[in-house]
C-alpha cells in the first residue's frame, strides 16, 4: 500500500484524480459497526463497498482479490491485526490505500499506524460526511488525518536538536507550515494568514521542495521529526 501518510489532512494541491467509482473494502471485527460503516457509504453514488472482513488475513485476501481503491481498517481485528495486514500489503506494493478507522487516537497507536503505511487516520466517532470526505481524499492519492488526531499527535512530539539536511524555511513558509500541521486546508491557511490561495500553494510548493516531501502529509511528518512544528 502507498505509505504517503503522516500527521496532516487533505492534500488539495496534488494533481491526483479520484476514481469515478471508489471501490472500498472494510475490515472491522464488530459486525454491527461494519454494517453501519457500509450503510453510511452506500448513500454515496461514487462509493462501492466490495467486501466486509473481520480478520487481517481476510483483509489481505480481499485486497488481493478485489484490488480496491481504499481499505478501511480497524486496528484490532480477529487473528492478524489491522496494521500487520497493512504492512503485509505494503510489502506487496498493492495500489490499494489503507485508512485506519479506529477508536484509538493516542500518540503511540497513531505512530504505529504511520509506520505501517496507512494513508489516513480517522476516529470511529466521525460524522458520515467526514468519513466520505476522507475516503474520497485517500482514493485520490491524498493523505487524511482527522483534526481530533492531529493536535494530540503533534503535542507528543518534542523538538530535536538538529535540522540537518533541511533547507531553512522563510518566516512566511514557517507560518504556512504551522497552519498545515493544524490540519488547515489551503483556503483556511489563506484566510488565516491573509494570503491568496495561489500564494499559499506557491509557499507549499517551496516547503515541499525544501523538506524533500512529495505532499503535505510527508511535509508535516518530516517537520515533526526535525522539530519544525510542535
Amino acid at each position: 500500500m502507498s505509505s504517503a501518510f503522516g500527521p496532516a489532512v487533505q492534500d488539495d494541491e496534488t494533481g491526483d484524480s479520484t476514481p469515478a467509482v471508489i471501490r472500498v473494502v472494510i475490515a472491522e471485527d464488530h459486525g454491527v459497526v461494519a454494517d453501519g460503516i457500509a450503510t453510511m457509504l452506500s448513500f454515496e453514488e461514487d462509493l462501492d463497498v466490495l467486501s466486509i472482513v473481520d480478520s487481517g488475513e481476510d483483509l489481505v485476501s480481499a485486497v488481493r482479490t478485489h484490488q480496491p481503491d481504499v481499505a478501511l481498517v480497524d486496528i484490532n481485528l480477529v487473528g492478524m491485526d489491522g496494521l500487520t495486514a497493512v504492512r503485509t500489503l505494503n510489502r506487496e506494493n498493492t495500489p490499494t490505500r489503507a485508512m485506519a478507522l479506529t477508536m484509538f487516537t493516542d500518540h503511540d497507536t497513531v505512530t504505529r499506524a504511520v509506520a505501517a503505511g496507512v494513508a489516513g487516520y480517522l476516529p470511529k466517532n466521525v460524522r458520515r460526511q467526514e468519513l466520505v470526505q476522507a475516503v474520497r481524499a485517500v482514493a485520490a492519492g491524498k493523505g487524511f488525518l482527522h483534526p481530533d488526531v492531529t493536535r494530540p499527535f503533534l503535542d507528543r512530539v518534542g523538538p530535536i536538536s538538529s535540522h540537518s539536511g533541511i533547507t531553512p524555511l522563510s518566516e512566511r513558509e514557517q507560518e504556512v507550515l504551522e497552519e498545515l500541521a493544524k490540519g488547515s486546508s489551503t483556503r483556511e491557511i489563506a484566510s488565516e494568514l491573509g494570503l491568496g490561495d495561489e500564494t499559499v500553494k506557491s509557499h507549499l510548493s517551496r516547503i515541499y521542495q525544501k523538506l524533500r516531501a512529495q505532499d503535505r502529509v510527508q511535509a508535516v511528518v518530516i517537520a515533526m521529526r526535525h522539530g519544525l512544528v510542535q
